[in-house]
């Protein structure tokens, strides 16, 4: 196949081709953006593709962390209210993240290997099944609601203010759905740094909200956790606003149809092929956390609310891990694309060494400091006799943990779907869900805590093993550049 035919080559729409038009790379498109991917320096493209998501991943992380500080000043209810919410919103962003990140991955794979002409209805197909998903999310949701928060491990005295809260956001799942294809899309096409601004946009508007919403502030009406979930959905709906702009300038090199929008099944197959590891990871981690939730509740209101605050920790820990594998997705995909199998290696080094040392700073500052940080979200002093060896206890192995989701994104860069999806549900569901059956019934609420390092340290284990098999078979050698 000659270069031309790469450029021009389509995935039919529907079983036909008949209405799309040959696109070729000299037909307006910023070619430079997506060819810088495969020559800069590869400090310089992490901190230019993972700063912003990084930057925007930690913002959104603490409007988690604020609704919980500002929730919980209404009481251990409230913010048991906001721990069963939490695994039905992981699933909204599980499904809609497959989409994401599969999307994502094959239009970084495409452009690495000049094949300009998917790139569009690619593009398209994952905006159109965004729009899909949030429709069918709320409407399965609401009729279902309680149903479901109790299966999340609703008590009777915490149900109400649940069902308050996660009917605002299940209403509102389509804003949640596209906004996390859009927040994709750019970066794959190479803007990270718009794609950083959206998400940094939505955090503050949410965090601005909250307070105001939240306790009635000025002429606001005081909205308690209700409150808390229309901050999140303005906030969303803000980032969303921001993405569509630059969809309807020219700055953006995707030239959509009307068409291209109905998705297309072989496209969502692909992007579900590669994608579905990120939905495994996210909606696993939900059942988990549901599961979780029933044995905490069994041991009080207090002991579920710490373990949801120990859940927000460890999600805005995680983030700034998850920006960086997010910016070194679509380089690992362009260069595994482009042959370049060197700039893969240097960028797994690379991207492990970052992660890993945000990963030692948080672990010192739980180690050291652990009644601190669980008192900044209730002064309660039977939540914070509770909370601080939980969470010591809790995040025992965290800055190795960090390595784990990095490989989860090298496989999904370079196409490996099965392994990215082991990889990922190795920690929640292979080794964490037999140790919250087992160790529980042994050492009461101890054991719901050391269940966490222990599928941590078997996770990481098996991240060793695998990864290091995968280097070997694709000729990848890990290497340190500077």
């Amino acid at each position: 196949m000659t270069q031309s035919d790469m450029d021009n080559e389509q995935v039919p729409l529907n079983g036909s081709d008949k209405e799309a038009p040959r696109i070729t790379a000299s037909k307006g498109r910023n070619i430079k953006r997506a060819e810088m991917m495969g020559k800069d320096p590869i400090w310089g493209l992490l901190l230019r593709f993972s700063g912003p998501a990084i930057i925007s991943m930690v913002v959104s992380a603490s409007y988690n962390l604020v609704d919980a500080i500002f929730v919980g000043r209404l009481g251990p209810e409230a913010l048991g209210a906001l721990t069963v919410s939490f695994p039905l919103m992981l699933i909204f962003m599980a499904i809609s993240n497959g989409a994401a990140t599969g999307a994502t991955s094959y239009i970084s794979r495409s452009l690495g290997a000049g094949k300009h002409g998917e790139v569009d209805r690619a593009a398209g197909s994952a905006i159109g099944l965004a729009l899909i998903l949030g429709v069918v999310m709320a409407a399965v949701t609401l009729p279902n609601i309680e149903a479901l928060l109790g299966f999340f491990g609703s008590s009777d005295s915490v149900l109400p203010l649940a069902v308050e809260y996660m009917t605002i956001l299940a209403t509102f799942a389509i804003v949640t759905a596209t906004g996390m294809v859009f927040v994709n899309l750019v970066r794959a096409e190479g803007f990270p740094i718009l794609a950083g601004a959206a998400m940094i946009a939505s955090a503050v508007t949410n965090i601005v909200l909250d307070p105001i919403l939240i306790f009635g502030i000025g002429p606001a009406p005081e909205l308690g956790v209700a409150g808390a979930a229309i901050a999140t959905v303005i906030g969303r709906g803000v980032g969303v606003g921001i993405v569509l702009v630059h969809f309807i300038t020219k700055r953006t090199q995707y030239r959509f149809r009307p068409s291209y929008f109905i998705p297309n099944p072989g496209l969502v197959a692909r992007f579900y092929r590669v994608g579905f590891a990120s939905t495994a990871r996210m909606g696993s981690t939900s059942f988990v956390i549901a599961l979780a939730n029933n044995i905490a509740i069994s041991f009080g209101v207090i002991p579920l609310a710490v373990l949801g605050v120990l859940f927000r920790l460890g999600r805005f820990i995680y983030m700034p891990t998850m920006g960086l594998g997010q910016g070194m997705l679509p380089l690992v995909g362009y260069n595994f694309g482009a042959k370049q199998k060197e700039r893969v290696g240097e960028l797994v080094v690379k991207t492990s060494m970052l992660s890993v040392a945000w990963g030692l700073l948080c672990w010192s500052a739980l180690m050291l400091f652990p009644a601190q940080i669980m008192g900044a979200f209730n002064s309660e002093p039977e939540f914070i006799a509770l909370g601080a060896p939980a969470a010591r206890i809790y995040m025992m192995f965290l800055f190795v943990t960090q390595l784990q989701r990095i490989a989860g994104f090298f496989f999904q860069g370079i196409g490996k779907g099965k392994a990215a999806l082991v990889m990922v549900v190795a920690r929640p569901v292979i080794f964490l869900v037999p140790a919250l059956l087992i160790l529980p019934r042994f050492f009461e609420l101890q054991g719901l805590w050391i269940c966490y390092p222990v599928a941590d340290a078997l996770s990481v284990l098996l991240m060793v093993i695998w990864t290091t098999k995968e280097f070997k078979q694709q000729g990848i050698k890990l290497q340190l550049r500077y």
